[in-house]
């Protein structure tokens, strides 16, 4: 206990001004009760401006029964006696030990849960709310800075974005298709990306699109699948990669030239830092789950979820609209807690299809405006060529053939600009490439 008294014993002596430390410590990070109610107190003096000394905190716990049976003012002058200074770096201590504790008491939790055979999903939450409190502890509580400083930041970082442009680097993760690229500058960190089509209009093959050419420049990916099978997410990478044809491939009617290229492709591949998982039954919270496993003991730089709309809620009594918006914005936390974009495939509704020349729009987003919301880029997806129509306007592009087209409008980017962006793809839109008038 001399720790805990040697931070009080420097307060309310006045030998150190509790300022900084208010800002690291709590009354539960006291082991000692009388510790928890003494400095509490000093926390209330100090909020309200007050004075902290011997009388001013003897007063202020007058009534306080815990105080009383510690000794009271006698044990207080005795506390005041004790002190050690360097009061942060004791507080840091004091904060460190605390952590400790909760820790083993959390694992005891884990461990009991697991003990009475509760269900897996109760236990994985049990770690997730756990490792989340460890987390909000180990945070500074206090992080406000003074302009100066968030001014060297930016300059700092302006100055790398300088230098990996001037080397020609992507500033982020490089998507594929040279005009997306300018508008957002890659995928970034922190980034949660919606990528929504009504069904048929090839979400999943431009999602593959986009790991593939992440992963061929070195940034790892994950890929959930609550659609397809990992093996039917791997032909059709293969078939992309390879550019062989989609219907010999599946029907078994390949050249020896045609195997040769995928025997290429598919050894390419194997060497791509990409995490496939098709597990059904996904919610948000095994994703952040195995998202945080990939972390830790490999490399994760991307996130890709195929779909929103299939993702199982945790509370299925809430109305489908809360549920989504819980979904969203624990996608979005975890594309921030993990510090890499999380790109979100989604399915729009039906009214789409009503719209002028069948283009989709914000509003179109199906189940809840939360979507819109919490993304930091929304790509909307449209293959005008599966609607039967022949040619459309983009911009000042008068009767643009629509044969093999794809029109991905970019409907928000909270930092960037909007748009549209075109690109080609062949007849079974597994070869995906940028548009050339």
């Amino acid at each position: 206990m001399n720790l805990e008294q040697n931070i009080l014993g420097s307060i309310i002596s006045g030998y150190e001004d509790l300022g900084d430390a208010a800002n690291i410590l709590t009354s539960a990070m006291f082991e000692k009760p009388a510790h928890q109610a003494i400095f509490s107190a000093c926390l209330k003096l100090y909020d309200q401006g007050k004075t902290i000394d011997l009388i001013a905190v003897n007063a202020a716990l007058q009534g306080n029964d815990i105080y009383q049976k510690a000794g009271g003012a006698g044990y207080l002058a005795e506390v005041a006696q004790t002190i050690g200074g360097r009061l942060c770096e004791h507080a840091l201590v004091l904060k460190e030990r605390f952590v400790t504790r909760k820790a083993l008491e959390m694992a005891k939790n884990i461990n009991r849960a697991y003990t009475d055979q509760q269900p897996l999903d109760d236990i994985l939450g049990l770690i997730n709310n756990s490792n989340d409190e460890i987390n909000g502890l180990l945070i500074d509580k206090n992080k406000s800075l003074p302009a100066s400083d968030v001014m060297m930041q930016c300059m700092e970082q302006l100055e790398a974005r300088t230098a990996r442009a001037k080397n020609g680097d992507h500033l982020g993760i490089p998507t594929g298709l040279t005009k997306l690229d300018q508008l957002t500058n890659g995928w970034k960190g922190n980034q949660l990306i919606v990528l929504a089509a009504r069904p048929g209009q090839g979400k999943t093959q431009l999602a593959i699109h986009f790991a593939l050419t992440a992963a061929a420049h070195s940034f790892s990916c994950i890929f959930f699948s609550l659609e397809m099978t990992s093996t039917a997410l791997m032909d059709r990478a293969l078939i992309s990669m390879s550019k062989v044809s989609s219907e010999d491939y599946r029907a078994g009617k390949l050249t020896q030239a045609a195997w040769d290229k995928i025997t290429q492709a598919g050894s390419h591949i194997q060497q791509m830092p990409i995490t496939i998982n098709d597990a059904s039954l996904q919610t948000v919270r095994k994703i952040r789950t195995e998202c945080l496993l990939l972390k830790r003991t490999q490399r994760l730089d991307m996130v890709i979820i195929d779909y929103l709309q299939l993702i199982e809620p945790e509370d299925r009594h809430q109305i489908r609209e809360q549920q989504v918006a819980i979904m969203t914005r624990a996608l979005k936390l975890l594309a921030k807690e993990l510090g890499v974009p999380v790109i979100l495939l989604c399915q729009l509704n039906r009214e789409a299809e009503n719209n002028q020349g069948k283009r989709p729009s914000l509003a179109n987003l199906r189940e809840s405006g939360a979507i819109e919301q919490d993304a930091d880029l929304v790509l909307l997806l449209l293959r005008p060529e599966a609607y039967g129509i022949k040619t459309i306007d983009i911009g000042e592009q008068i009767g643009v053939s629509t044969a093999g087209l794809g029109l991905l409008d970019i409907a928000k980017q909270r930092d960037g600009a909007t748009g549209p962006i075109l690109f080609i793809s062949n007849k079974q839109f597994s070869e995906i490439k940028d548009y050339q008038p």
